[in-house]
């Protein structure tokens, strides 16, 4: 929470509420192993694709956690250019 809070401008909202949620609900084992139910991510990130903020403390959210960790791994797989650019994959190698 207090990265997002002091980089606000630079992290995208999915993220910061995700992160956030899975900082408070999210002790659980795997919280980013495990997939949530299919259902609940394309909900969720077409909520978020609609500019919406949802509620992640509803039922459907809280019983399957899974789907906000699965949601931040699509959101970093469909970036257009990896996080960790080209150039410094020979840096990891």
């Amino acid at each position: 929470a207090q990265l997002t809070s002091i980089c606000c401008p630079l992290v995208p909202q999915v993220l910061k509420s995700c992160t956030e949620f899975i900082e408070k609900h999210g002790i659980v084992d795997g919280i980013y192993r495990l997939s949530g139910i299919a259902s609940n991510i394309q909900k969720l990130r077409h909520e978020f694709d609609s500019e919406q903020i949802p509620d992640l403390t509803k039922d459907i959210y809280i019983q399957d956690i899974h789907c906000v960790g699965s949601l931040c791994k699509l959101y970093f797989r469909e970036l257009p250019n990896p996080l960790l650019t080209y150039q410094l994959y020979e840096k990891f190698s």
